[in-house]
């Protein structure tokens, strides 16, 4: 058993508030309990956790860069296989995996 015990505190928040707090806890990623007790640890002057908030863009861009990926496989796939490909068709792919390219290069820098 703990030596501590951990007690409830409760307050009201009027919508505008709760909403703004609710706003802040998943901007940062935190539940609303973590946030409010290390924000009213830091006023008591306690140590404070560090929240490390996780870049939300990161989990887009992979996604797509899965996605890229996935596109480039069934690219080599059709050109290795022995379907024939017109002129026009083999444009096409060069463009579409030049237009994938740079994509993934804005995709990096990003990163």
């Amino acid at each position: 058993m703990k030596s501590e015990t951990n007690k409830r505190v409760v307050f009201n928040l009027n919508l505008k508030d709760r909403e703004l707090l609710k706003n802040q806890c998943q901007f940062l990623q935190v539940s609303v309990a973590f946030y409010v007790r290390n924000c009213v640890l830091e006023k008591l002057g306690k140590p404070i956790i560090e929240v490390k908030r996780k870049d939300i863009d990161v989990k887009n861009y992979t996604t797509q860069l899965l996605k890229i990926g996935n596109n480039l496989n069934q690219v080599a796939h059709n050109l290795n296989s022995d379907s024939k490909f017109l002129i026009a068709d083999q444009k096409s792919v060069l463009k579409d995996i030049d237009d994938l390219k740079k994509h993934i290069l804005e995709i990096n820098s990003k990163l």
